[in-house]
């Protein structure tokens, strides 16, 4: 373009010259506009890479603050699984004793039910000899009375 510019530059008016002259270098100017285009697209990828970091970096300490939460929140939650267990242990202790106590109950019950019988048997044997003690009294209960009402009346008489 300023190679026809200066060869035809004789030929024009004064005010077309001055006209023309910024557009014959404009060929000079494209390295600087292509220059400056691609400062402006860097700059623009560099600015949206500074603000998706920037957002990034809230986000991250967002995240921090909810874990150092959180980590307050499972502490607490840690002691009192902590503390469950400890009852549980106890009256899993507690359960163990009475199973124990149970079965040991359980081992005693034949030798208890066979002492039991022994004492009926002993209870029995008593019996019958008490029966046969009082066949071998002569009279009934009913005579023996009497028979202490007629001298308890003959002694008040007699007093």
């Amino acid at each position: 373009m300023r190679r026809i510019f200066l060869a035809i530059k004789d030929n024009l008016t004064p005010n077309l010259a001055e006209a023309l002259i910024p557009i014959s270098n404009i060929e000079d100017q494209a390295p600087k506009v292509k220059k400056a285009q691609r400062n402006l697209i860097d700059r623009e990828a560099l600015m949206a890479k500074k603000n998706s970091n920037k957002q990034l970096a809230k986000e991250l300490a967002q995240l921090i603050d909810n874990l150092k939460n959180s980590s307050s929140k499972i502490e607490l939650e840690l002691n009192q699984l902590r503390d469950r267990r400890a009852e549980l242990e106890k009256e899993q202790e507690s359960v163990k004793a009475t199973i124990e106590h149970h079965e040991s109950n359980l081992i005693q019950i034949p030798n208890a039910i066979k002492q039991k019988k022994q004492e009926i048997l002993t209870k029995v044997k008593e019996g019958k000899a008490i029966h046969n003690s009082l066949e071998s009294i002569p009279r009934s209960a009913e005579e023996d009375k009497q028979q202490i009402a007629e001298v308890d009346t003959i002694r008040l008489k007699a007093l």
